[in-house]
């Protein structure tokens, strides 16, 4: 990887360089973990408006959908058995 240089307040660059310090990580990896966070919570804003988005009564079949496939995982039927090992569920 090939390191470049940006500019930043000082303040700002002697507080980063000290979390990162505690941290235990460089600057760089610091800064990265920042990014990859931001990012992360911009993929979760974007799943939370089109979830709003979805119609009411797409939600509802979802819900009705769901809970049935929750009674099913729970009727005691594991998937272990299937494959040919009976005692992993104990």
């Amino acid at each position: 990887m090939t390191a470049t240089a940006i500019e930043i307040d000082p303040e700002l660059r002697d507080r980063i360089n000290e979390v990162a310090r505690e941290r235990g990580v460089t600057a760089g990896a610091f800064v990265e973990s920042l990014f990859e966070g931001w990012l992360r919570e911009q993929r979760l804003a974007a799943i939370r408006e089109a979830a709003g988005r979805t119609p009411v009564d797409l939600v509802e079949s979802w819900s009705v959908e769901s809970s049935e496939y929750d009674t099913t995982l729970g009727d005691g039927l594991g998937s272990a058995a299937r494959w040919g090992r009976p005692n992993a569920l104990r």
